[in-house]
């Protein structure tokens, strides 16, 4: 023993009261390292991550937690019992009802394809769970058995995925029923069932895809089959309904009694217990590339950086651009000058393939639900509008991308906000573009003279809306040349963070209204295009006040930075 002043009687004297010092209120030994009589590696993983639960839930107040839920609960409940009664579409009758309890399952089946083939996709790629850093690291690297590991990762993946997807197919389900006859609590009942089912078939089939046993080439193969299966029985009703099509049946259960759709149930539960037992084969190194890239995403979402969640989000579906562009460059007259124009052609053309099938998607999606809403259905209108915001975003990418490098943008001898308008000439052209090209496949399945003209009329108002909602969201990330700590005030901070994130897509929204006109013109029995064409004006001008915004909003914060004083004091703010 060392010699240390102190002999070896104190020493045994102080060994002897080691037990009477005070410990600090923090977990012990035994709860961090497993104790020698359970050796097993996946009891001391148990040990380790039971004993980080209790130290993270040790801290929290629960009676606070509680009335979150409580308020939280109670604020969606209100909502979704509001906004059912706000629609106040008219019911549909026999024949109604019987046309939507025939295509509804179809038309289901179809998206449940697409949410199939997104889950094995993402499955190839490391998903569907995103671990933390110390599981990816140190976890699945250690000689424990990685299923047992991921146990409860995959449980908690389940517990909300599953969960979320009920909650939006009981509120699908009340929606429905503001259409239908009868109690509501059947449709809740079966949307919800029908979304969790869905919901629990994707993340099962992810992780079979993401353990590697079964190669992935061939689930993304078979799955595509069965949604291109979908897609045709959903257009010709003379096609034999799909597998997929049990799903949808379910759906619809309070009208059409089908036991065989009963077996979609327990083929999901046998994806998920599939899933569960071989997602130990997933890749680290795939595992390592989602869970810094998650990371990242989680906390671009809490700072509602829309900008970095697209990019973050580009990455985890690993888009690239092309080498070679889709479009021939333009003549070198024309591009010197219009070099702007020059520039968002070239990057419209070298997109990939998977954002061009995306837009694509997404304007079909948006066309459909438009013809939804002519038929009646009014929430639909809901939908149409964040496709289209959707298709802003991806067609604004030019813009966003000299953004996110302000000082090229700042050596060109042009003012931001005129560049910046600029920026939204291509983009509006490509929307009205793609506009056309969906409004004419959603009329073209049920033509009609009317039908041509509302939509005709509707594409270029829609797809302004979609370009000024998309450009509200990207401008708004470029610092601007004067502090604004007039408007970073306690009073106005949280409206402006709310109208932040509302405003953009609410704006593509607004761009349906005229849709809503023509329909009740059209149900009085008078010629609806009229009418709707003078509703489209103030839209019309609302897009052309937010393309005003772009390009003084730098004027519009240096004046409001001089009315508050936030230049004084030598520019302190």
């Amino acid at each position: 023993m060392p010699d240390h002043g102190v002999d070896e009687s104190e020493w045994r004297a102080l060994g002897d009261n080691r037990e009477t010092r005070p410990v600090p209120a923090v977990a012990t030994i035994d709860e961090v390292v497993p104790r020698p009589e359970s050796p097993e590696p996946t009891a001391a993983v148990t040990s380790l991550r039971s004993a980080r639960r209790r130290r993270e839930l040790a801290g929290r107040e629960w009676g606070e937690l509680a009335y979150r839920v409580y308020t939280t609960a109670l604020g969606a409940l209100v909502a979704v019992v509001f906004l059912s009664g706000l629609v106040g579409d008219d019911r549909l009758g026999p024949e109604g009802t019987a046309d939507f309890v025939a295509a509804a399952p179809r038309w289901v089946a179809v998206a449940v394809g697409v949410v199939l083939s997104l889950a094995v996709r993402s499955g190839r790629r490391g998903g569907p769970v995103a671990l933390e850093r110390p599981d990816v690291f140190h976890l699945l690297l250690a000689p424990v058995d990685r299923t047992a590991v991921l146990r409860r990762p995959v449980a908690s993946l389940l517990i909300y995925g599953v969960g979320g997807a009920a909650l939006v197919g009981g509120l699908a389900g009340s929606l429905i029923d503001q259409r239908l006859e009868g109690p509501a609590a059947p449709w809740v009942v079966a949307g919800a069932v029908a979304a969790a089912t869905t919901a629990a078939a994707a993340l099962g089939l992810a992780m079979v895809a993401a353990s590697r046993r079964v190669p992935g080439i061939l689930l993304s193969g078979i799955v595509w089959i069965l949604t291109l299966w979908a897609a045709a029985a959903a257009l010709d009703a003379a096609v034999p309904p799909s597998p997929l099509q049990a799903v949808g049946q379910l759906a619809v259960w309070p009208e059409v009694t089908a036991p065989p759709a009963l077996l979609a149930v327990p083929v999901a539960v046998l994806l998920v217990a599939l899933g569960s037992a071989t997602v130990g084969g997933l890749s680290v190194e795939s595992a390592v590339r989602r869970t810094a890239l998650v990371g990242q995403l989680r906390f671009a979402v809490t700072q509602q950086d829309v900008r970095a969640v697209v990019l973050l989000r580009r990455q985890l579906a690993s888009e690239h651009h092309r080498r070679r562009s889709w479009a021939p460059r333009l003549p070198r007259a024309i591009a010197d000058r219009a070099p702007v124009a020059a520039r968002d052609l070239a990057s419209l053309g070298r997109w990939p393939t998977r954002r061009v099938l995306r837009v694509v998607v997404a304007s079909a999606v948006a066309a459909f639900a438009a013809r939804g809403v002519w038929s009646g259905t009014t929430p639909l209108i809901v939908v149409a509008g964040l496709a289209t915001y959707l298709v802003g975003l991806d067609a604004l990418e030019p813009l966003a991308q000299e953004i996110d490098h302000p000082t090229l943008a700042e050596s060109m001898p042009l003012l931001r906000g005129r560049l910046a308008v600029q920026h939204l000439v291509v983009p509006t052209v490509f929307a009205i573009v793609l506009g056309v090209l969906a409004a004419t496949a959603a009329v073209a399945v049920a033509p009609s003279s009317t039908g041509w003209l509302v939509a005709a009329a509707l594409v270029v108002p829609v797809a302004l809306t979609a370009v000024a909602g998309a450009a509200i969201t990207v401008v708004s990330d470029q610092p601007t040349s004067a502090p604004d700590a007039g408007l970073a005030q306690p009073e106005v901070a949280g409206p402006r963070l709310l109208a932040r994130l509302v405003w953009p897509p609410l704006v593509a929204i607004i761009g349906f209204l005229p849709l809503l006109v023509a329909r009740a013109v059209a149900a009085a029995g008078e010629p609806p295009v009229g009418p709707q064409l003078a509703v489209s004006v103030p839209v019309v001008l609302l897009a052309a006040a937010v393309a005003g915004w772009v390009r003084f909003r730098d004027d519009i914060h240096e004046t409001i930075a001089a009315s508050t004083g936030a230049t004084n004091a030598g520019g302190a703010t």
